[in-house]
């Protein structure tokens, strides 16, 4: 046997897959915490301002929480969807509605395209209500972006890619 084939023996656990996708999938579920950690606060700051103990846009502060609650259930997908593809087999999340369908990269991407697509459109909401005082046509491009993504996603669906 050659040095060269020793050494690449010895190098090939570092570059098990599984591990590293393990560990990646945990830190992505981390932030998911604690993008619901961040949603709850400004959940919190709504219903405060709402009960009228602080004068503000309980309104705004609303919209953020549903904003940051879909975007965080976006991080948990793509935390969970990069578990099941890698680390999992096709029994994991068997009982689940949203990770059982997930077999291949693009049902992950789909799932993950939906999402955004949702969270944009109550990001984009969230902007209309926060300037609603400054009309203008800059407040267009992301409804036009939206709606070419959610054009764009039909096409792929459709298999007319």
């Amino acid at each position: 046997m050659s040095k060269q084939s020793t050494l690449l023996n010895k190098l090939e656990p570092l570059f098990r897959l599984k591990l590293f996708a393990f560990i990646i999938s945990l830190l992505i579920m981390l932030s998911g915490i604690v993008g619901v950690v961040v949603g709850t606060l400004r959940l919190y700051a709504g219903v405060i301002e709402l009960s009228n103990l602080h004068k503000g846009q309980p309104g705004i502060h609303l919209i953020e929480a549903v904003d940051t609650y879909l975007f965080s259930i976006v991080i948990f997908i793509l935390g969970g969807g990069i578990f099941k593809l890698f680390v999992g087999n096709e029994n994991t999340f068997s009982n689940s509605t949203v990770f059982s369908k997930i077999k291949t990269f693009m049902d992950l991407k789909v799932l993950l395209w939906e999402t955004l697509l949702l969270t944009l459109t109550v990001w984009c909401s969230l902007s209309f209500f926060a300037h609603s005082n400054k009309a203008s046509y800059e407040q267009l491009i992301l409804p036009v972006s939206i709606l070419l993504l959610a054009l764009a996603l039909k096409f792929v669906k459709s298999g007319n890619h």
